[in-house]
């Protein structure tokens, strides 16, 4: 039995494991993957019995991925610049850990692109990439995308955490990351020059406020991707405008399909195909 699971606060709400379940269906004979409400009190605790019962890996969420970081034996470059942890893999009692949510984005984008056969080094390449947000999860997207050789705009309401964004970046060997503020006129301006919208805010989350307005998303140029980290529900406002719009469009399920996938890869050694990963985002959809 190959076990493995997703530690976080709070947890009941998790769809990583139907989502993993799907992809261990026909390749691995006996696989279990189950919640465990943890806690940053806790979190030491919980990996040490994780590791003395035989376990193969597990995810972490929030509030976790940052003290996972400092908890683990080996980290990738990613997590290490990140400080962030979202999958650990357990070999010999040591943890190795590492931050799938970036290259998720990246995956999200080929699919979306129709670029599936295409190298992910190179999906974003020249790119003019427009990020909304500047938190956990904009962090692993924008790292992504800059290191990707994307030309990157971080805009947040908060512009000194964009600044700080932007020179995290720049230490990690990723110069020339502009940012602003989320204004109307700082939307509408930055729009005019994108090619791949991500938005990273809460905006349009269920039980959460949405844009003030989406005239920003008129000035985008035609044939422009926008992707929307919210998944529920699955079709935001944003999309759902985007769409009528024209422009191509990509629910934030995708990258947890692809997260899951990356992490899936990491424990088994099989990184599930993209046929794969479209059954598992037709389960954990509804």
């Amino acid at each position: 039995m190959m076990r493995c699971a997703v530690l976080g606060s709070p947890i009941a709400h998790s769809r990583s494991p139907r989502l993993q379940e799907e992809f261990a269906r026909g390749v691995i004979p006996e696989f279990s993957y189950i919640k465990i409400e943890t806690t940053c009190d806790t979190l030491h605790e919980t990996v040490g019995r994780l590791v003395s019962e035989g376990y193969s890996g597990f995810n972490c969420t929030m509030p976790l991925k940052t003290d996972m970081a400092g908890l683990c034996d080996e980290i990738t470059r990613e997590a290490e610049i990140l400080r962030s942890v979202n999958t650990v893999t357990i070999r010999g009692g040591r943890l190795y850990g590492d931050t799938t949510d970036g290259r998720g984005i990246l995956l999200t984008v080929r699919r979306a692109l129709g670029m599936v056969d295409s190298s992910l080094d190179t999906v974003v390449r020249g790119k003019r990439v427009l990020l909304l947000g500047a938190g956990g999860a904009a962090r692993s997207v924008a790292l992504s995308m800059a290191l990707g050789g994307a030309e990157l705009t971080v805009l947040n309401r908060t512009v000194e955490s964009a600044e700080k964004l932007c020179a995290m970046l720049s230490d990690a060997g990723a110069p020339g990351v502009s940012y602003g503020g989320l204004t109307l006129p700082e939307l509408r301006n930055a729009a005019e020059q994108t090619d791949i919208l991500v938005n990273c805010t809460a905006a349009g989350m269920t039980g959460k406020a949405g844009f003030e307005s989406l005239s920003f998303l008129e000035a985008l140029c035609p044939g422009s991707l926008v992707i929307d980290a919210v998944y529920e529900p699955l079709e935001t406002e944003l999309l759902k405008r985007a769409g009528e719009l024209g422009l191509k469009t990509a629910s934030g399920l995708w990258m947890l399909v692809y997260q899951g996938a990356l992490a899936f890869g990491n424990w088994t050694g099989n990184l599930p195909d993209e046929d794969a990963c479209m059954r598992a985002f037709d389960v954990i959809k509804g």
